[in-house]
């Protein structure tokens, strides 16, 4: 039997929409997994999650869900919890897996105690009060915020580059910066800035794709270099043999490491010495025209309709289905 034959002998959800800031490119993935599977004859219903509420009253009779909603609420672990406690099997990772990993703080914790590359940061608790709480997470004995060095602000629990900042010696405020950030969330944190490219490495199952070359029409890759049609460029980046072994098994290692299974993203800053660092693991990859993981995909030589089904019976093989 097909793939998309055993599919069609599902009840599938998507759900998309959801109540975070990134609730207008789940929209577009949503829509682009419901088309996808409409154009190879999957019934399934769409369901645009407004609240928490909404998301409780899912009704039990479906068998899976396709999970399309970005940063809170989708990527948090609340979806996943909720899905689990009705039985339904769901795409991506399980809810604890996804929690630690949209909290980059957490995330950092366990690659530094696993020895695995990322860049030194600062952990602020309470960004929005006076007391704020600053805790280092350091290599060495420099100070991250010294104010000769360039860092990079962001708020521990968001995506899609939300509330982040540069702030470079002599060019903004780390104040200010870590207001923005908090508007996002109440922690926050300062991590020291690497320059170099900009990588990111899919992950389907047991596979590992070929890294993706971001080149961002702005400073980084930012909101609207990724979503708009600014001048970003997605290139199959130019790495092979050793290294294109290492970025992979970093990669893979960094997914895993937090509990993560079926299908994700990992990014990575290549730096100046060609030495990698993990910045962020994302759980629920955006599936929009601009999307990242159906490029890498790709590559290795997948549709994007085979991507959909392929995410789908996953999901049915963690209870053999």
């Amino acid at each position: 039997m097909s793939d998309v034959e055993i599919l069609k002998q599902k009840r599938i959800l998507v759900l998309y929409g959801g109540w975070s800031a990134e609730r207008e490119i789940s929209l577009k993935s949503g829509s682009a997994v419901s088309h996808s599977l409409q154009s190879q004859g999957i019934e399934h219903t769409q369901l645009d999650l407004k609240s928490e509420d909404d998301a409780k009253r899912i009704s039990e009779d479906y068998d899976i869900a396709f999970i399309a909603l970005h940063g809170r609420g989708g990527e948090d672990g609340f979806i996943q919890k909720v899905l689990s406690s009705k039985n339904i099997l769901f795409t991506g990772s399980d809810s604890e897996s996804c929690k630690t990993s949209l909290n980059k703080i957490e995330s950092k914790k366990i690659w530094r105690d696993l020895l695995l590359p990322t860049p030194d940061f600062v952990e602020i608790v309470n960004a929005r009060q006076t007391n704020m709480k600053l805790t280092p997470h350091l290599s060495g004995e420099e100070d991250i915020t010294a104010l000769d060095k360039t860092f990079v602000v962001k708020p521990a629990n968001e995506g899609s580059s939300f509330g982040i900042s540069i702030v470079r010696p002599g060019e903004g405020s780390l104040e200010s910066a870590m207001l923005h950030a908090s508007e996002f969330d109440s922690s926050v944190i300062v991590e020291a800035y690497v320059e170099g490219r900009e990588l990111t490495v899919s992950i389907l199952g047991n596979d590992v794709f070929h890294p993706i070359l971001i080149n961002p029409a702005g400073d980084f890759y930012d909101y609207d270099s990724k979503y708009s049609n600014s001048g970003t460029q997605y290139v199959k980046a130019d790495i092979k043999g050793d290294k294109l072994k290492e970025i992979k098994d970093y990669a893979w290692h960094a997914f895993s490491s937090l509990g993560c299974s079926n299908w994700g993203r990992v990014d990575f800053i290549e730096d100046e010495n060609g030495n990698f660092q993990i910045i962020e693991v994302n759980t629920v990859p955006g599936l929009t025209e601009t999307s990242l993981f159906p490029k890498a995909a790709a590559y290795a030589g997948l549709s994007f309709d085979e991507v959909i089904t392929k995410v789908l019976l996953l999901s049915c093989k963690q209870d053999n289905l």
